[in-house]
């Protein structure tokens, strides 16, 4: 199901809007589930507590926190959530597509250009692979793979590092999501038995190390550089295409 926020402090383009996109999705027979939010720190108190939502509409022009601000503060915090900006203006256009948007629609908003604009946000969102990882007994935490920068075997657990810095314990094992990984890309490489690293944030290889996007240094096993540089070379001629 794909959960849609709609973010912007007029309520009566809330509502608006919240049935334009139910619309769209039952015209596009795609299960959908729609929140509304009023002010960005409405969207971030909801966003903290689940997560969930795989796209934002969201308004620049707001009270408090506007939505260029609210959308630097996504992405820096590597949240990859698809956005869409509805705004009053096109003032913004530039700086808007800078933070990655899906589209940027002026209102008021035409129906062709909405639904466009969802057909877009829905096919970005459903190339994003998903990781569910186990944190506790019977609780799981959804980490889109895409975010993840590289996983640390910790005793019976292991230790999944996102690219914000931010890690999450789960219970698996290292071999355990190495497998699931692999089953989703070909992104990731084992340059130790204890670590399973994204070759998307590799910044350096050098004869005894890999630094990591941020500054992180991880070993290499005696016999791994040779196919690591190969893995490494291999995974951006590919991007490239």
């Amino acid at each position: 199901m794909l959960h849609i926020g709609i973010c912007d402090d007029d309520e009566i383009l809330l509502e608006t809007l919240a049935g334009e996109v139910e619309g769209w999705a039952a015209e596009r027979r795609e299960a959908c589930s729609v929140e509304l939010l009023s002010t960005a720190d409405s969207f971030l108190f909801a966003w903290e507590e689940k997560k969930d939502m795989d796209v934002l509409l969201l308004d620049i022009e707001m009270p408090g926190m506007d939505g260029l601000a609210l959308a630097r503060k996504l992405r820096r915090s590597g949240e990859r959530l698809e956005i869409i900006f509805v705004t009053g203006s096109a003032d913004y256009a530039l700086e808007g597509y800078d933070l990655e948007a899906v589209s940027y629609l002026v209102k008021p908003v035409k129906r062709e250009r909405l639904y466009l604009a969802l057909d877009r946000a829905r096919e970005r969102a459903d190339r994003r692979e998903v990781l569910l990882a186990a944190v506790s007994a019977g609780e799981v935490e959804r980490v889109y793979v895409s975010d993840i920068c590289y996983l640390e075997s910790e005793g019976h657990e292991t230790i999944l590092r996102k690219r914000n810095g931010t890690g999450i314990s789960c219970k698996e094992s290292l071999q355990q999501l190495e497998r699931e990984l692999e089953e989703k890309t070909e992104a990731f490489f084992k340059p130790h038995r204890s670590y399973f690293i994204n070759l998307a944030y590799v910044e350096r290889i050098t004869k005894k190390d890999v630094q990591m996007e941020g500054g992180v240094m991880i070993p290499i096993a005696r016999g791994k550089w040779e196919a690591l540089n190969l893995a490494y070379m291999r995974y951006f001629r590919k991007e490239a295409y």
